[in-house]
């Protein structure tokens, strides 16, 4: 009976030692914001090597309600160099996220300026895309101008040596 009791005894403490570690899977499903920084550092070291099939599966989907996960997937989306950067997906989720005020201060503060930094890359892409085709334009009038200039010159020859004299 003792032996009985004895074994009761050790499994209700590994039961209640365990119910913590439980409790804590359940908690990380949803997990606090926590520092976005250190969550952007994280990731920046991951864009070297790439995301692993575990990794890109953890991260949050766009279609996600929590702040948090918004969060994250912008900063996910907007790391510079990463195969999944999408400035077009950050810029809705993190305005989103500044028009919905559910942050808290430091994150919002976080969110506020990674939309800043998004929105002036966003801006230099489309600057450095009209400079481009105000370049081609330039180039093409410069195209035209020498094919005029070439039948200029070959005018010019057939009026000083005329062919048929």
């Amino acid at each position: 009976m003792t032996k009985n009791l004895f074994k009761y005894g050790v499994l209700s403490c590994i039961s209640i030692l365990h119910t913590p570690c439980i409790a804590g899977n359940y908690i990380s499903a949803s997990p606090p914001c926590g520092n976005p920084l250190d969550y952007y550092n994280e990731l920046s070291v991951h864009t070297d090597k790439g995301l692993s099939p575990t990794e890109a599966h953890a991260l949050p989907a766009i279609d996600d309600v929590h702040a948090c996960f918004k969060l994250r997937e912008a900063i996910r989306l907007s790391m510079p160099g990463s195969k999944q950067q999408n400035d077009i997906q950050a810029l809705i989720l993190l305005k989103d996220l500044k028009l919905s005020g559910t942050l808290s201060k430091s994150n919002q503060q976080f969110n506020d300026m990674l939309l800043q930094h998004v929105s002036q890359r966003q801006e230099l892409r489309n600057m450095i895309g009209s400079q481009d085709e105000r370049l081609k334009k330039t180039e093409t009038q410069i195209d035209q101008l020498k094919d005029i200039e070439v039948e200029i010159d070959k005018k010019e020859r057939s009026v000083t040596s005329p062919i048929d004299e």
